[in-house]
């Protein structure tokens, strides 16, 4: 057998005689360089250990697939951040937008414009429903007494227990710097909030310096209580809702039937629009023969007689009222109607073609107030209101046309005046505000004279 230290003996020497400096130049060997050229990093990079998968997992920093997790998850251990830290993008993996410096914050320009803008809107819808619109209007009344020319109407509508400034000072002062001889509050004054107490504000405010004359509205409470009081005094103190009395004893009139006010030597005949298109005299002898009725009732001990009576013996009374006006009425008076919410067209076309000397119904309406619609409510650039709430219109009161929603129109013989209001209608109930729609109050001045574009 060999020898085996001989062979490896012999092996060392060829290797040595195959690497010497005679096979290979020195240019050569630099070119291929040795252990002693490999960079220091690469050295220090190859006798790192690596540790196993499982451990690196397990250490601070983690997997690249559990930081792609917690990007959509919450940490319930996570420290919750402030509103500087949030709009300046703390917590997040990279900022986005530019960034702006406030308070010694850096905050990201993008989120921060749009919570200003947001602010910004908010402050001007307080601020535009906190200012009040006064618009003012001439309506010509053909052949109006000279003793009523420029006879001037301060009419505000839609209250619904809202508050200009302390003890209603904001709306005071608006209405103080106005000459008026008159004002009509068209309903909705106190709303289903059933308070009371901003309409008395107002009303305190307003004194009785000018006469204040009041219609109910169909938001609020009444106009009669569901039972009669039992009290001893007139019907009115024993029907009449709480606030609808609150008002009458700080001096407002309540029309619930027709009132004559009489200006110098003229008349000018307040009405509510309810009693527009009534025949009185039919009218008065139903009450009358339902109270007879109801009288034999009690005496014979009904319970629901007893409490339905002082009922009809109060719409017997304005049943009266409205056959005494009716009779007393002449064409030379003027008539002002008031509405809460707009009588439709056909009521208006009818009240105006009866025959005013058979002394049935009410003479037409010159002028008929109304409020209720309040402006829209909301408003949109360039189309206006895109619903009031009014079902007999074309489109239910969608996109209605525009003397449907405020301002002055003629219907027949009958000229109709819609104010905007002051605050919101209660039957659309989408915002409690209004948006691009200003509260307003409204002067009329009567005059016989005709406008420039009617002598054009």
């Amino acid at each position: 057998m060999p020898d085996n230290n001989a062979k490896r003996t012999e092996n060392k020497s060829l290797d040595a005689e195959l690497f010497s400096s005679e096979a290979y130049p020195a240019e050569e060997t630099r070119t291929y360089g040795d252990e002693t050229d490999t960079p220091a990093r690469a050295r220090k990079k190859s006798t790192k250990k690596k540790r196993p998968a499982s451990k690196r997992k397990r250490s601070g920093q983690p997997h690249a697939d559990q930081n792609r997790k917690t990007l959509f998850s919450v940490n319930r251990f996570q420290k919750p951040i402030g509103f500087f830290e949030w709009m300046s993008g703390a917590g997040r993996r990279e900022s986005r937008g530019r960034t702006i410096k406030i308070l010694g914050h850096e905050i990201t320009f993008w989120p921060f414009f749009l919570v200003l803008m947001a602010l910004v809107l908010v402050g001007a819808i307080v601020l535009d429903n906190a200012s009040i619109q006064v618009d003012s209007n001439t309506v010509t009344i053909v052949g109006l007494p000279a003793d009523l020319e420029g006879y001037t109407l301060l009419v505000i509508s839609d209250l619904n227990g809202s508050r200009f400034g302390d003890e209603q000072n904001s709306l005071l002062r608006r209405i103080q710097s106005l000459d008026y001889d008159c004002v009509f509050l068209l309903g909705d004054m106190v709303g289903k909030g059933g308070d009371a107490q901003p309409l008395y504000e107002l009303l305190e405010g307003l004194g009785t310096r000018k006469p204040v004359y009041f219609i109910c509205g169909d938001s609020d409470p009444g106009p009669y209580v569901p039972t009669a009081r039992n009290i001893t005094g007139t019907l009115e103190q024993m029907l009449l809702e709480d606030w609808i009395l609150g008002a009458m004893e700080r001096g407002a009139i309540y029309v619930d039937s027709p009132i004559c006010v009489e200006v110098d030597s003229a008349k000018l005949w307040l009405s509510p629009a309810t009693m527009l298109n009534i025949n009185a005299a039919n009218n008065q002898a139903r009450y009358e023969d339902q109270v007879a009725q109801e009288t034999d009732g009690v005496l014979a001990g009904l319970d629901a007689d007893y409490a339905s009576i002082p009922y009809t013996t109060y719409r017997k009374q304005l049943a009266v009222e409205l056959a005494t006006a009716v009779a007393n009425m002449n064409a030379t008076d003027v008539h002002l109607s008031l509405a809460h919410q707009v009588p439709s067209d056909e009521l208006i076309d009818a009240s105006c073609a009866h025959d005013a000397t058979s002394k049935t119904y009410l003479t037409e309406a010159d002028l008929i107030l109304a409020g209720h619609s309040c402006g829209g409510v909301m408003r949109l650039p360039l189309i206006g209101a895109f619903y009031i709430d009014n079902p007999s219109l074309d489109r239910y009161g969608w996109f209605p046309a525009k003397e449907d929603v405020s301002g002055l129109s003629v219907v027949s013989e009958s000229q109709v005046y819609i104010t905007k209001g002051l605050s919101t209608n209660s039957n659309v109930p989408l915002m409690p505000f209004r948006l691009l729609n200003q509260p307003q109050i409204s002067v009329i001045t009567l005059t016989a004279k005709l406008p420039d574009s009617m002598l054009g």
